[in-house]
């Protein structure tokens, strides 16, 4: 069974899937407090599907960039998961690179102070490294990748979609020190 958790942009998005098979989902917008919540949500959802933490073999998770509390909820839960249970195999994949989901796309986050996050990507790879930039840089992206779709703020993602289609583009974090959360500082 895996477990996949987003906190990073005002969601909460929790997908339990097995063998490529969703089994359930729960997604809550506009969470403004999601320290208070993500827990108990997910405590409630895996309550609701009758299984416990333990029937868990891996767990998924985006690691940002995003929300600086909500990229650190995920991340804090995922690591201390493994931290008490070694077993847990860990995977995790950049919010801009999920948000994307295999597409061929500009990939946008709102970084808040008329700033963006910035990821292009093609089938999962990214070509364009994951940055922040000024929000007005956005149309020269878009000239120079004209072909791209444009896909921002987690808006018309199909979250269940995003994860299944994403899959084998998460990486597997092995050591429980490298489970963090990434934090995409100014060019400047």
């Amino acid at each position: 069974m895996n477990l996949f958790l987003d906190t990073s942009n005002n969601k909460l998005i929790l997908i339990l899937e097995n063998n490529n098979e969703i089994v359930d989902s729960l997604f809550l917008d506009n969470q403004l407090r999601i320290s208070d919540i993500a827990l108990d949500e997910l405590q409630k959802f895996l309550s609701k599907n009758n299984i416990t933490i333990h029937e868990v073999e891996n767990l998924y998770a985006t690691k940002g960039p995003g929300s600086y509390t909500g990229v650190r909820v995920a991340i804090t839960i995922i690591k201390t998961l493994k931290t008490i249970n070694n077993s847990f195999k860990v995977y995790l994949i950049s919010s801009l690179a999920f948000q994307s989901s295999n597409k061929k796309a500009i990939s946008i986050l709102d970084a808040k102070g008329g700033k963006i996050y910035l990821g292009i990507y093609k089938k999962g790879q990214n070509i364009i490294e994951d940055q922040l930039i000024p929000s007005e840089y956005l149309v020269d992206f878009q000239n120079q990748f004209f072909d791209h779709e444009l896909i921002k703020d987690y808006s018309e993602v199909d979250f269940e979609n995003a994860y299944l289609n994403n899959k084998n583009n998460f990486k597997e974090v092995t050591k429980i020190e490298d489970i963090k959360p990434l934090y995409i500082k100014h060019f400047i």
